[in-house]
C-alpha cells in the first residue's frame, strides 16, 4: 500500500467519523443508519463497509482517539501524572479545544470522563507514578487514593460538561492541582512532592 493509499483511508476515515459527531448532535445515536451517515460524509454504503462493520466501531474509533490524545498528554508529562499541573493543564487545554467534540460524544457516553478507558488509563498511570515516587502505603491505598484522585478531577469536567461548559476551565484545573497536590502531601514527603517537578 503505498502511501497515497494510506493517506486516502485516513481521510476517508477521518471524514465518516466527523460526520458521525455531526449526526450525533443532531439526533440519539440509535437513530443514526448507515445509510445516512454514508450520505452525510458523502460516500457510498460500499465505502463505509470498507472502513467499519457498524456504527458501534465509528464510536469505539472516535473513543480510542480521545484516548490517544489523553494518552500523548502523559506523555508528555514524562509518563508521570505526578506532574500534575502540566499535565492538568495539558488535558483542560485539550478539553477546551475539542469542547463541540466532547459534547457530542457526551450524548452518546454520558461517563466518557467518569468510567471507561481515559479514566483507567489515568489511574493507572498515578499508581505507578506514586509507586515510581517512593511514596509510604501499600497497594492498597496507592489504589484507593489514585480512584479518589482521577475520579474527583474527572468528575469536574464532567459536572461542566453538565451545566453547559459555564465557568472558567481554569478555575477547574486551578482545583484539581490544588485538591491533587494537597492530597498526594499526605502520602509524599516534601522532598518528593519538590522531586515530581510540580507546575
Amino acid at each position: 500500500m503505498d502511501n497515497a493509499t494510506d493517506l486516502r483511508i485516513i481521510k476517508t476515515r477521518r471524514t465518516i467519523r466527523n460526520a458521525l459527531v455531526d449526526l450525533m448532535s443532531e439526533k440519539e445515536l440509535s437513530a443514526v443508519t448507515i445509510s445516512e451517515l454514508s450520505a452525510r460524509a458523502e460516500i457510498n454504503r460500499k465505502t463505509f463497509y470498507r472502513h467499519y462493520r457498524t456504527i458501534s466501531d465509528v464510536v469505539a474509533e472516535l473513543e480510542n482517539e480521545i484516548l490517544s490524545e489523553f494518552s500523548e498528554i502523559i506523555k508528555n508529562g514524562n509518563d508521570s501524572l505526578l506532574n500534575i499541573g502540566a499535565v492538568f493543564r495539558d488535558i483542560s487545554a485539550l478539553v477546551e479545544r475539542r469542547r463541540d467534540f466532547f459534547v457530542r460524544l457526551m450524548t452518546y457516553n454520558h461517563d466518557l470522563f467518569n468510567n471507561g478507558k481515559i479514566k483507567a488509563m489515568l489511574r493507572k498511570t498515578l499508581s505507578v507514578s506514586l509507586r515510581k515516587a517512593g511514596a509510604a502505603m501499600g497497594e492498597q491505598s496507592i489504589k484507593a487514593v489514585s480512584e479518589f484522585l482521577i475520579s474527583g478531577v474527572l468528575a469536574l469536567y464532567a459536572d461542566w460538561f453538565d451545566n453547559n461548559c459555564e465557568g472558567s476551565l481554569d478555575f477547574i484545573t486551578e482545583i484539581s492541582v490544588n485538591m491533587a497536590t494537597g492530597g498526594l502531601g499526605s502520602f509524599l514527603s516534601a522532598a518528593e512532592l519538590s522531586a515530581v517537578r510540580l507546575k
